[in-house]
């Protein structure tokens, strides 16, 4: 799909050249009913829908420390519906196990070192870059609860220095 941008009064308005995918479009209430599903703290994403390059529109209910997780080519998008907590990043992580296959493939688990903490609460926006290890961990007696948008980085070799 092609996007063409028009700035009128100080707003920008996208329209869609030759739409070629249907809306996607969930209320509330639906939203709310697919989060109240008995999660647990080894699944807790509620995946919402899938867009055509395979990116993965979730909900999560984090009621407990998530893990440590890597994504290979995937930034997260993700926004704060609810809830108060902690989200823990850092360069490099020890102690994590290579789970799926590419373009999907992650590191999960283990520990993250030199990390910065970021307090996340309600109407907060994160862009987590791929390759970034990073953790949510829920305020004590709270739960966070947050979209996460999968964005798939363009195929470009990454180097390690």
């Amino acid at each position: 799909m092609v996007l063409g941008a028009v700035l009128v009064c100080g707003t920008v308005c996208l329209h869609a050249q030759n739409p070629t995918r249907p809306v996607i479009k969930l209320r509330s209430e639906q939203i709310d009913s697919i989060s109240s599903s008995k999660v647990s703290p080894d699944k807790p994403g509620r995946l919402l829908a899938t867009g055509p390059s395979d990116e993965r529109y979730l909900v999560v209910v984090r009621t407990g420390e998530g893990a440590v997780e890597i994504h290979e080519q995937y930034d997260d998008v993700a926004v704060i519906r609810a809830g108060h907590g902690v989200l823990k990043t850092g360069a490099s992580a020890t102690g994590s196990k290579l789970s799926g296959a590419a373009p999907n493939r992650e590191w999960l688990g283990g520990e993250i070192h030199d990390s910065a903490e970021y307090p996340v609460g309600a109407g907060d926006f994160l862009v987590i870059p791929a390759g970034l290890a990073h953790q949510y961990i829920p305020a004590a007696g709270d739960s966070l609860v947050y979209f996460t948008i999968k964005v798939r980085q363009a195929d470009v070799k990454r180097s390690k220095k």
